[in-house]
């Protein structure tokens, strides 16, 4: 089984708390950071592909 690091963060801003839940998995292939970039970086295709459709 996945084992996964769970961490939640509060902040508050003016008036509003929020709370921030995150997940780490111990099996992760990539990091957020090369997901994100991965994520940007392939957007104008995924753009032509569903146009097509």
């Amino acid at each position: 089984m996945d084992e996964k690091t769970i961490c939640v963060t509060q902040k508050v801003i003016g008036d509003t708390l929020y709370i921030i839940e995150s997940a780490i998995s111990s099996t992760a292939k990539e990091t957020a950071y090369d997901k994100i970039k991965r994520m940007i970086l392939n957007a104008p295709a995924n753009l032509v592909i569903k146009k097509a459709s």
